[in-house]
């Protein structure tokens, strides 16, 4: 009984393996739709993005605007309390045939020191685009990216929904 057991598993094991082999097998023979779709997003990637040009992510056109000011946190209970942030203008449109709208979940920016740098859109939540909601069919608003400044240099904005990936490099130059 038991190497009937033991025959069973091993011919368990050889089906999984061969079944693997043969679902690896069917992409080689078959390479145009993955393969097609693997090299769109890499030539996404690589393209160059600028600021006051027009782009394509998630269905929705967007433009971020190089006519930036600044502003200052005020919440005293907040962490970034007095801290300085610069307020980008961004115009978004949706091309998309259902209502849909920027997701605040999509999008990263890091500052001139290449870190991460933290939210702080809820404490301008009136024209911040994080609380702008969603669009229908055609329909466009502009609204502001608020963005911790933490130095003169090369910032990045990353917009990345898991099937495509852009990023935005800009230079920020206070005036002093």
């Amino acid at each position: 009984m038991k190497k009937l057991l033991q025959m069973g598993l091993c011919c368990l094991c050889c089906v999984g393996f061969l079944c693997g082999c043969d679902s690896n097998d069917t992409d080689t023979k078959n390479p145009g739709k993955d393969n097609n779709q693997e090299t769109e997003n890499k030539d996404k990637e690589k393209e160059k993005y600028a600021l006051g040009k027009a782009f394509k992510f998630d269905d929705l056109e967007i433009t971020i605007g190089s006519e930036f000011t600044y502003a200052i946190v005020d919440n005293k209970y907040s962490d970034h309390h007095q801290k300085e942030v610069i307020k980008i203008p961004v115009t978004v449109k949706n091309l998309s045939e259902e209502t849909h709208g920027l997701n605040m979940f999509y999008y990263d920016f890091y500052g001139s020191q290449g870190t991460e740098l933290d939210s702080v859109s809820a404490y301008f939540s009136e024209d911040s685009v994080d609380y702008a909601g969603d669009l229908r069919t055609d329909a466009s608003y502009t609204k502001y990216f608020y963005v911790l400044y933490d130095g003169d240099g090369t910032y990045t904005v990353e917009f990345n929904n898991f099937s495509e990936k852009i990023s935005i490099d800009f230079e920020v130059k206070k005036a002093q």
